[in-house]
């Protein structure tokens, strides 16, 4: 077991200072913002009195004296190593290992805290985010192009929340892909609570991420700024149902103003769900129905992407999956994403309603099916 003296051995110095910026409690962000623009680093910040700050910046005594009261160099070592004992790193924004790609949006983090590991971001991430209380036509879409993208070897990134979030990761899990959450409160505690297990199955196979120490809560305005992050590492943000407030536009306009490529899923015009969405393509995001509509933008993993591209594409035709009868593949190749009626499963399959229901039922049980109010099955 590594020792809190073997620690600080491996310790950088700039990481102590840095680590001690991203804690400062009662200062606004803005106000460290401001410190380290003047002033460069946090070492500077640090050796620097009042009145040397106090006669190149505009700022209070009150902030002087927090700035002062909060430097405890071995007090700062020892949090650091109890972070380490927590399978918590802290990576401050001159680390080697903090993502280039965080380091070049406006505002990056000064430091972030990881548990899991840290991908290669520039291999290809793409952020899916939606609404919280999504439909089934949004979860079906976030299983479909996920399931795609995993295929084709990129990374999906999310916040965990509840709804298109939450679908994000599951289906990267469930398909051997990378994934990673960003989070608006510490990693030492999960929001929603909901998610805990949902949130220890990415830190084993991914990574989660957050610019807030351990012990913070989650407060409504660090969501805005947790969604810099997840379009920051992102080669671009896709947004699966979103109401006309959903905080899934920040994450848009966010985007766009680091360069990414927007992309939306159409949805009913009927579905409050789907307002923010269609609007996004109104106003210019890339519209999609398929993965090679966002495949096509951002020129990610193309010799993957041209493999599948060359051939015709039959995202439900001619699918068999081992393990299932003949019959039940008939019926199975039937159905797709949209909701299916059993008199249009009859009469392609040419099978009586009995002799139907009797497949359907298994394929239920074997969940890959879905049986939906008025006799109406959709893919799972």
């Amino acid at each position: 077991m590594i020792t809190e003296g073997d620690f600080v051995e491996g310790l950088l110095e700039s990481t102590i200072y840095w680590f001690w910026i991203s804690n400062l409690k009662g200062l606004k962000k803005s106000r460290i913002q401001q410190l380290l623009k003047h002033f460069k680093t946090p070492k500077n910040i640090w050796k620097l009195g009042k009145n040397e700050i106090k006669s190149v910046i505009n700022i209070s005594e009150e902030e002087l004296n927090i700035l002062e009261r909060s430097k405890n160099y071995e007090g700062l070592i020892e949090a650091l190593f109890d972070l380490k004992e927590k399978n918590i790193f802290f990576y401050s924004i001159q680390d080697e290992a903090y993502p280039v790609m965080l380091r070049n949006i406006p505002n990056p983090p000064p430091g972030i805290y990881v548990k899991g590991q840290l991908p290669a971001f520039e291999k290809g991430y793409i952020a899916i985010v939606g609404s919280r209380n999504c439909t089934e036509y949004g979860k079906n879409v976030v299983r479909e192009l996920g399931r795609e993208l995993v295929k084709r070897g990129i990374g999906i990134i999310s916040g965990l929340a509840y709804g298109i979030d939450s679908e994000a990761h599951k289906v990267a899990l469930e398909f051997g892909g990378n994934t990673v959450a960003v989070l608006a409160n510490g990693l030492d505690n999960c929001y929603p609570p909901g998610n805990i297990n949902l949130m220890k199955s990415i830190e084993v196979t991914g990574a989660l991420i957050s610019e807030y120490p351990p012990t913070t809560k989650a407060i409504p305005s660090f969501f805005p700024a947790r969604n810099r992050i997840i379009s920051g590492l992102s080669k671009g943000v896709l947004i699966v149902e979103a109401g006309e407030k959903s905080g899934a536009l920040i994450t848009a306009d966010l985007a766009l103003e680091q360069g990414k490529e927007v992309f939306a899923v159409p949805g009913s015009i009927f579905s409050s769900t789907s307002t923010g969405t269609n609007k996004l393509i109104q106003q210019g995001a890339k519209l999609v129905t398929k993965v090679e509509d966002i495949l096509e933008e951002i020129k990610l993993n193309m010799d993957i992407y041209n493999k599948y591209n060359n051939k015709e594409d039959k995202p439900y035709k001619n699918e068999s999956i081992s393990g299932l009868a003949l019959e039940e593949n008939i019926v199975y190749d039937c159905i797709s994403f949209e909701a299916t009626s059993m008199e249009y499963l009859s009469v392609k399959t040419k099978y009586n309603i009995d002799k139907l229901q009797a497949i359907l039922t298994l394929l239920e049980i074997k969940g890959l099916i879905k049986q939906l109010p008025g006799k109406k099955f959709i893919r799972i």
